[in-house]
């Protein structure tokens, strides 16, 4: 039986050199990056020279036919020669785009036959269950995001600036009556559960800012900060607070204001699925002066904020209502009451805009596909009337969302910028190379599924981290291997997107699951591992510098399979990087070949170290004294 996923069968082409034809969306080959609605778009194609006879952008538009869809071919054209040996024939096409989404793949011709490219490369037939490259006209995110270094900090663990606002052990109750807080004395304790706090506060962030321009961190990403009971304070109390733990809302507009004076953005958690069991709106324990929704779902003006099963009782039945993942200390907010919707979303003091309107860059949308109706989630109209609204008040806020899987129905140009991007980035790097589970070819293909799964916008915007607050930390998972740990940093700072790293991933912490991975950072650096740190220093700084670590297309074309090696190409019309990286414990001696982007002659300088090689023969050497070693890496630019 013949697939039904298997559609155009066609002579194979065997003369086609499927390994050289190339297109991503990067802006030596899709021009503009964020097409604006009614506007024109150029998309471009490498395939070795003379190899076709013709070659079309096959397209399908999502508005034709009255919604229903149809398809259109656009013819394109040899523009130019181009690589180092003008051994490649640059094909182009240029095409109208209205307001309807896009998706499109490449028809190859040569004298009869006909192959396909999409996402995943070259195809004797058409495959359907490989998406095809998309645009989304009017799909635009902050520019200042695109392939930005960020820095998520955890802030009760990161720097006790003051002592003046630290809590006594007792102060309160947590997660239940009778469940007294713990404040830790010693900085170096461990911590324990989600009620002992530390003391980290705005104002310990504020006194690190010099380390975090030192280190070239252009953001950071803050856990939630709003007044909690809880160390983790994803079960705010009030929104209307900045947490008395932490400093008060006037030093919060301070802090904001004078970290973007000395370059740093600021973006914070939004927790709109649920809030606290203690806030005035729920009052399970009855501590407010408000009657809440759970003592009184009939009378309390927040009664139908939350969804109650019909067995609740205040005292018989307590647990009775939604909450997230049955966690009953986080009743889940009910987004089919309007009420909901404006007190976070719609109205001009809503937890969003308000916070939004104090300077903050944008916001991390916590547990985003459980927001919804009831007991429900998945309601992507709750995040289309988001950004619609915050996009209005500020058209450079960035929005990301918390997704563990696919987040293709979030990004389709009417929701969010980004993903923190599991999927595509720490789930198959960390296998590959913090655990060395994954065969090099393997995570090749990983990443270049995961590079080219969404919209341009996307997949320059999303966050690319090692660890965060939910999983343990990178160096513990590479089992305490700090080459390993080093090799992924390299990984994250040259693959496409915008690399968040984990307060203390730089200098080597280490912790295992929550809450162990969110031990507070010590300050003293003689505990700190300093080549660590100085590597991710370096890789920041050329990140900054160079366009094509931020934007540029992404090439892994070489792949050594034995000596798991991958090498990737950046390329970028100011310049084209080649990127190195062994995930072997031992060391290597082999040629790479570079013709594609470097010729005979040209001398490659590794902008890591400062040694140089000749292309010889199409090939740069790692032997003798550039033998790859123990999880090693080069970053080369042609001098």
């Amino acid at each position: 039986m013949i697939s039904s996923l298997i559609l155009l069968a066609a002579a194979q082409c065997s003369n086609i050199d499927g390994s050289v034809i190339f297109h991503d969306q990067s802006p030596s080959y899709c021009a503009p990056l964020e097409p604006q609605l009614n506007s024109s778009v150029t998309l471009r194609l490498r395939a070795a020279a003379g190899d076709l006879s013709a070659a079309s952008v096959r397209i399908w538009d999502t508005g034709m036919n009255n919604g229903a869809g149809g398809e259109f071919y656009v013819p394109m054209y040899i523009e130019r020669q181009s690589g180092p040996y003008a051994q490649f024939d640059t094909w182009r096409a240029d095409f109208n785009v209205g307001d309807d989404r896009l998706w499109y793949r490449f028809k190859l011709e040569d004298n009869g036959c006909v192959n396909w490219y999409q996402t995943s490369g070259v195809l004797d037939n058409v495959d359907l269950s490989i998406p095809d490259f998309q645009i989304h006209p009017g799909f635009s995110g902050p520019a200042w995001a695109r392939g930005a270094v960020g820095y998520q900090i955890f802030p009760d663990r990161f720097n006790n600036g003051t002592t003046t606002n630290d809590p006594v052990s007792g102060q309160w109750d947590y997660p239940w009556p009778g469940w007294p807080i713990i404040f830790h004395n010693n900085w170096l304790d461990l911590p324990q559960n989600s009620s002992d706090f530390f003391g980290g506060d705005l104002y310990g962030i504020y006194q690190r800012t010099d380390y975090l321009n030192w280190l070239g961190i252009e953001f950071i990403y803050l856990n939630p900060v709003f007044e909690s009971r809880s160390n983790h304070r994803y079960d705010a109390t009030t929104y209307d607070s900045i947490d008395p733990m932490l400093g008060s809302n006037s030093d919060f507009n301070t802090f904001v204001r004078v970290l973007k004076r000395q370059g740093i953005r600021v973006v914070l958690d939004g927790v709109l699925n649920h809030c606290s069991s203690w806030s005035d709106w729920f009052d399970r324990y009855e501590t407010s002066t408000t009657v809440g929704a759970h003592e009184s779902p009939s009378t309390s003006p927040y009664g139908d904020w939350f969804t109650f099963g019909s067995n609740f009782d205040h005292y018989s039945q307590p647990d009775d209502y939604c909450s997230w993942y049955g966690y009953d200390t986080l009743p889940k907010l009910n987004y089919a009451n309007a009420s909901v919707r404006d007190e976070m979303i719609r109205s001009s003091a809503s937890v969003l805009r308000k916070w939004l309107a104090t300077g903050i860059s944008g916001w991390r949308l916590d547990a985003a596909e459980d927001v919804g109706p009831g007991c429900s989630g998945g309601d992507h109209s709750v995040w289309r009337e988001m950004r619609d609204i915050l996009k209005t008040d500020d058209p450079e806020s960035l929005l990301i969302l918390e997704e563990w899987g696919n987040a293709q129905p979030w990004l389709e140009g009417d929701q969010f910028d980004g993903v923190m991007n599991f999927d595509g980035f720490l789930f198959p790097l960390q296998e590959y190379s913090l655990y060395s589970h994954t065969a090099t070819e393997d995570f090749k293909n990983a990443m270049l599924r995961a590079v080219r799964a969404y919209p341009a916008t996307a997949n320059h915007s999303s966050w690319n981290q090692l660890g965060n607050h939910d999983i343990s930390r990178a160096l513990t998972r590479a089992s305490n291997d700090l080459l390993r740990l080093r090799e992924a940093i390299f990984l994250q700072m040259c693959l496409p997107g915008s690399p968040v790293l984990y307060y203390g991933d730089e200098i080597g912490m280490q912790g295992g699951s929550d809450p162990d991975n969110r031990r507070t950072l010590n300050w003293d650096i003689s505990t700190w591992n300093i080549p660590t740190l100085l590597h991710t220093r370096k890789l920041i700084k050329l990140r900054k510098q160079n366009p094509a670590l931020r934007e540029g297309s992404f090439d892994p074309y070489w792949v050594h399979h034995s000596g798991r090696v991958i090498v990737f190409a950046r390329e970028h019309p100011q310049q084209t990087l080649l990127a190195v990286s062994s995930n072997s414990s031992q060391g290597l001696q082999t040629d790479i070949p570079v013709n594609n982007y470097f010729a005979d002659g040209d001398v490659l300088i590794d902008l890591l170290s400062g040694n140089s090689v000749t292309v010889i023969n199409s090939h740069i050497s790692m032997a003798g004294s550039n033998q790859l070693g123990s999880h090693d890496y080069r970053l080369y630019k042609k001098s």
